[in-house]
């Protein structure tokens, strides 16, 4: 399947996740790999000894039923109308609009959906490993975000961690100018099991409030 060629965007060899689904040609040290998560075992807790005098008289009590379940964070919501679940590589799943094309991007970690009517309306979702587990995701996307500041045309809007559930994240929106055409993007990234996952929404400048509520749909039907 031919990979979407975006006019004036260059296309992407493989590299870091982070790095290529953005477009940028920034090398960063460390080998793709996983990141071991190692979990702590709790401190052994200590058995009081038996003694021979006599026992005391326990007296016991019904506990109150517990309460009804409350839905965790791990529950998607109702997906909006409009949109459908796809599934993106390194097992990501969440929601594209609907009758939007979806292709393989221009490397394997990723797909890419876009608008027939307008390509310059495109999503961006994928996971990969992360290459360099020494270096934060935040350092990570703030060095390719510089990087991409060199090039005519492209502004950083806002960079920041945040969370996307119980995860690390980091947003990143930027402008950029692509055959005289002002875009809005906006990214979010997060980390988790070694894993790299990210989604990308863009469209013209001008519906910025429409890109800024596609990643909302994107990150909040996100899972992992």
């Amino acid at each position: 399947m031919a990979n979407p060629r975006k006019p004036g965007r260059r296309q992407v060899a493989a590299l870091p996740l982070a790095l290529s689904i953005t477009a940028v040609y920034l090398v960063v040290g460390g080998a793709a790999g996983t990141l071991a998560l190692q979990a702590k075992s709790s401190a052994p807790v200590p058995i009081p000894s038996t003694s021979s005098s006599p026992l005391p008289r326990i007296t016991t009590t019904t506990p109150p039923a517990p309460p009804a379940a409350v839905p965790t964070s791990s529950t998607p919501p109702a997906l909006p109308a409009g949109f459908r679940l796809v599934e993106a590589p390194g097992g990501l799943t969440t929601a594209v609009p609907e009758g939007w094309t979806i292709n393989t991007g221009t490397v394997a970690t990723t797909l890419v959906a876009t608008d027939p009517t307008n390509p310059r309306r495109e999503i961006r979702l994928g996971g990969a490993p992360v290459t360099d587990p020494s270096t934060t995701l935040l350092a990570r996307i703030t060095a390719a975000a510089v990087e991409r500041e060199q090039e005519p045309g492209h502004t950083r809007l806002a960079l920041a961690e945040t969370r996307i559930r119980e995860f690390p994240a980091v947003r990143w929106d930027f402008e950029e100018i692509v055959d005289g055409v002002a875009e809005r993007v906006a990214v979010a990234y997060w980390e988790t099991g070694g894993i790299e996952y990210v989604v990308y929404a863009a469209r013209p400048a001008e519906e910025w409030p429409k890109t800024q509520s596609d990643l909302k749909v994107l990150t909040d039907n996100a899972r992992p």
